[in-house]
């Protein structure tokens, strides 16, 4: 009795140690659990093995070289002892399979040959996610103790809740991703919204502000023409679309550096990058031009556009210049882009102002 104990006390404090090694990775945990599994059961080959219908996926493994068994390798389910093991769902210990009214008629002991056999299942949730079992191909030289079912079945407790903490952890990221999705991007375009054009405004400016050599870009504002008189005519459902038809236009009609958002109601807000003034006006033409063969009412649909076309250039490091900040000078731009927008619908709409007659030097914005 006192040997059991022993026995036990070493099985758990191995556990402990393997268990709370989370910052070596669940890999290394699931690899020390199996190893502790063949130390403990003087067995040859250790499984993790996940079940997905009728197909048994081993995803640890630790077995000798003469058994060509791999994390990946996939089987029949019911061609496994472990069809047994998830049916029974308890543990299966079987000192002789050849002698096993059990395994001993199993397709597996004859494709196999496996001679001894302890498995768990494992649950996650409820449902059987697949096992963990130990065997060999020579008989089991005594029978499998009381110790051994109690060392298996906790190997098997910590696998299930860390499992779960896993699948937790998962579902709890890919929420978190879809929330900031969620917060940063228009639910009816799919473009960005204000605030997430804003925080990546930021970022390209930043780099903008401190190229070496002189560039161009440009910042513009476009506003659909007419936008109420279309709601009110053929409803919001009708405009909705428009919006929607008019952010595929815009986003076919631009490169992998540029960026677009949804601004506001009928508003798009566009950075063109390293772009001149005939790079801009070419882009304008190719939005007004898609937006007008958009064939969603009766009338031609127009938008006017206000431009904030940049420009660096070489200067002295200005004291004053490193504390304007990106996001001040991204308000000034934007700013000037308004500007010039009123201007356009102030000329009869559909159509182009640019907010000066040259590029606005970057460092003379705050």
């Amino acid at each position: 009795m006192h040997t059991e104990y022993s026995e036990s006390e070493n099985v758990i404090r191995r556990l402990h140690q393997i268990t709370q090694s989370y910052d070596k990775g669940f890999d290394f945990q699931i690899n020390a659990l199996i190893e502790l599994g063949l130390e403990r059961f003087s067995l040859d080959i250790g499984i993790l093995a996940q079940v997905e219908g009728d197909t048994y996926t081993i995803r640890h493994c630790i077995c000798p070289e003469y058994m060509p068994l791999m994390p990946g390798n996939q089987f029949e389910f019911g061609m496994t002892y472990c069809a047994v093991t998830c049916e029974s769902d308890g543990v299966v210990a079987v000192e002789h399979v050849g002698q096993s009214d059990i395994l001993g008629s199993h397709p597996a002991y004859r494709h196999f040959g496996l001679e001894s056999y302890i498995a768990i299942p494992i649950h996650m949730g409820g449902v059987t996610w697949g096992t963990l079992n130990f065997s060999s191909p020579a008989p089991y030289p005594r029978a499998f103790k009381a110790i051994d079912i109690d060392a298996l079945q906790l190997m098997a407790s910590w696998i299930e809740v860390e499992l779960v903490r896993r699948m937790q952890e998962t579902q709890l990221r890919e929420l978190n991703a879809k929330l900031r999705e969620m917060a940063l991007t228009d639910p009816l375009t799919r473009l960005m919204n204000r605030r997430a054009f804003k925080e990546t405004l930021v970022q390209s400016v930043e780099h903008f502000r401190h190229r070496t050599s002189p560039q161009e870009a440009a910042l513009l504002l476009v506003d659909i023409d007419h936008f109420k008189v279309l709601n009110d005519t053929y409803g919001h459902l009708l405009g909705d679309t428009v919006l929607t038809e008019f952010a595929n236009v815009i986003t076919a009609n631009l490169r992998s550096g540029d960026l677009v958002a949804r601004y506001g109601g009928k508003v798009f807000v566009i950075w063109l990058n390293e772009t001149n003034r005939a790079g801009i006006e070419v882009v304008c033409d190719r939005l007004l031009s898609g937006l007008g063969r958009l064939d969603l009412v009766d009338e031609t649909l127009t938008a006017s556009v206000g431009i904030c076309h940049l420009t660096t250039r070489q200067t002295e490091e200005n004291v004053l210049s490193q504390f304007v900040k990106p996001a001040q000078i991204m308000d000034t731009m934007i700013a000037r882009a308004d500007q010039a927008l009123c201007r356009a619908k102030a000329n009869g709409r559909s159509g182009v102002a640019f907010c000066s007659a040259e590029p606005v030097y970057l460092d003379t914005l705050s």
